[in-house]
């Protein structure tokens, strides 16, 4: 495999990441703006509202998506390895393909690790 793909790979990989990101950011920014125009025209925040703010989402839910991603990602990598004859191919492919299935299962792994050290 050449090192254009490759770089174009990740490069992808960044972008999108970058996006899924600053997304994240724009709703938070947007949910503060409205909260804080509520309390300027004198709006009261109610308690269920100020409960639901503090309230930390579930732990990992994010992280299992994204791990659920890059595992598909991972697997789409191994299956064209395997339909690429060749044995170049096939090494650079499952090389490839090994980053992807490593940080997505670390992904998924990390909530069952949290449950089991607050547990403990």
């Amino acid at each position: 495999m050449e090192v254009d793909i490759i770089i174009s790979i990740a490069l992808a990989a960044v972008v999108l990441f970058t996006i899924a990101q600053v997304s994240r950011i724009i709703r938070t920014a947007a949910m503060h703006k409205t909260l804080r125009k509520a309390v300027e025209h004198g709006q009261p925040l109610g308690p269920e509202l100020i409960e639901q703010l503090d309230r930390l989402p579930e732990p990992g839910v994010a992280d299992q998506r994204i791990g659920l991603v890059l595992e598909a990602i991972a697997i789409a990598i191994f299956l064209a390895a395997a339909m690429n004859p060749g044995e170049d191919n096939w090494r650079q492919l499952v090389t490839v393909g090994l980053f992807p299935l490593l940080v997505g299962g670390a992904l998924l792994f990390r909530p069952w690790l949290t449950k089991r050290l607050r547990a403990e």
